[in-house]
């Protein structure tokens, strides 16, 4: 199963670096049939694993609670609505590449693995290939070569594997604490790759120019520092901010060699800094108030929605730069709900395996705890399309670490497990993340 899942993860990335997705007919891709493949596999093991119960089952749930109602909302639309221009077989299809195949997504990786050895494994390969993309992409910007779809956009800012500037924003918004985390628990040859990654995927982040996964890496972290503060004490924090800050000079001085200064300036200080608040969000609040105009106009549409996909019926100019806004519009209160709980629930589960994990897993939970609070704030500026994938691979597999944490025989608490001792008031581990007392 390890050997699936580490070939889905590869062809999932090549589609998406190199545009290559080879398969005998539209949507029926070699990623698509791994991952129904794998689907079988699981389904069978379970069947003959009395033994097996649900873990951590609140992403499905949630998932399921979607799906559901996207399926009613579509079949309400094809009988009754008959919204025009609506195209019936586009948003079936729609709806299964995105809701159906993101929780897939999440279970085969979730319950494909089992011990924490096969999760890191298969968490390396991703964070690998994650890492590669992000070189490749800043190389491109460079002009040293060009590879696959990915390209600079029009107006200099970079792009990559997943989307445009924004959608690229917040999917290294994503990628960079995981990044970051691999180079602490790593030794030797390995931890300068990820060292040297980790600086370029900053560099990556600082050159999409998305304004929005700027102000998500900076609040994630101010929320992750306050959610995680019995790991963090006030020495080793000032520490890991000298870090942060030598970091950053680095990544500044690398960006500014690249020729990106003006550009920087002209979006973050010329349209950030005095401008007003149309011009501040690029005409995002005239999309947001136009959305809910149309939605007060039929106030049941509050708690209903329109229906699923229901959106591109309407005569907007643009899409909704929101990804909750979008949920809301389409599947009204249960959408925006369990839109928002989606990442809240994966949070909530770090935030308590952490304290029953071992000191070379912590810092891979925190780490997904951060970069998710990241995107999370991200789409409430952009929608995203492809990153969706790539984000529940990852969560599926940070989970199973954080279940076989709080699932262990006995666990026991870092503070309990490690007690202070007369010469030594708080017992650190070897990765520079410590528990309390």
């Amino acid at each position: 199963m390890r050997f699936l899942l580490i070939a889905l993860v590869l062809f999932l990335t090549a589609s998406a670096v190199f545009g290559f997705d080879p398969g005998p007919l539209p949507g029926v891709k070699i990623k698509n049939g791994l991952l129904y493949l794998i689907v079988l596999g699981l389904m069978l093991r379970l069947t003959l694993d009395r033994n097996f119960r649900v873990q951590l089952p609140g992403v499905p749930i949630l998932f399921g609670t979607m799906i559901g109602y996207a399926l009613l909302t579509y079949v309400a639309i094809v009988l009754v609505i008959d919204y025009p221009r609506y195209d019936t077989l586009q948003a079936g299809f729609i709806l299964k590449n995105t809701l159906v195949d993101q929780m897939l997504f999440f279970l085969v990786f979730f319950y494909g693995l089992r011990s924490n050895d096969d999760a890191m494994t298969v968490l390396k390969v991703l964070l690998t290939a994650w890492a590669l993309s992000h070189i490749v992409a800043v190389l491109d910007a460079t002009g040293v070569f060009h590879v696959g779809d990915i390209e600079q956009r029009s107006d200099g800012r970079v792009q990559g594997a997943v989307g445009e500037s924004n959608q690229y924003g917040a999917f290294v918004a994503l990628s960079l604490p995981a990044i970051i985390a691999m180079a602490t628990i790593t030794r030797g040859t390995w931890r300068l790759f990820w060292m040297g990654a980790s600086v370029i995927t900053a560099a990556a982040l600082v050159m999409t120019v998305s304004r929005g996964a700027f102000v998500a890496s900076i609040f994630a972290v101010m929320l992750s520092v306050w959610l995680f503060r019995r790991f963090m004490p006030a020495r080793k924090l000032a520490f890991w901010a000298v870090c942060a800050l030598a970091g950053a000079v680095i990544v500044g001085v690398v960006v500014m060699s690249l020729g990106f200064g003006d550009l920087i300036y002209q979006r973050v200080v010329n349209q950030g800094v005095g401008a007003d608040m149309t011009e501040t969000s690029s005409g995002r609040t005239e999309i947001w108030l136009t959305v809910l105009e149309v939605m007060f106009s039929t106030p049941l549409t509050l708690l209903t929605g329109f229906g699923w996909e229901a959106y591109p019926t309407f005569p907007f100019r643009w899409v909704t730069h929101n990804h909750y806004l979008q949920q809301f519009f389409n599947l009204g209160l249960i959408g925006l709900i369990c839109s928002a709980l989606l990442f809240i629930v994966p949070v909530r589960a770090m935030n308590a395996a952490a304290t029953y994990a071992r000191p070379d897993i912590r810092p891979v939970l925190i780490s997904f705890a951060i970069g998710t609070i990241a995107l999370a704030t991200a789409v409430f500026f952009v929608n995203l399309y492809s990153p969706w994938l790539f984000y529940w691979s990852y969560a599926g597999i940070v989970m199973r670490l954080a279940a076989n944490a709080l699932e262990s025989p006995a666990p026991v608490p870092a503070a309990v497990a490690a007690p202070a001792t007369r010469r030594t008031e708080r017992v650190r581990d070897p990765h520079g993340w410590t528990a309390a007392s």
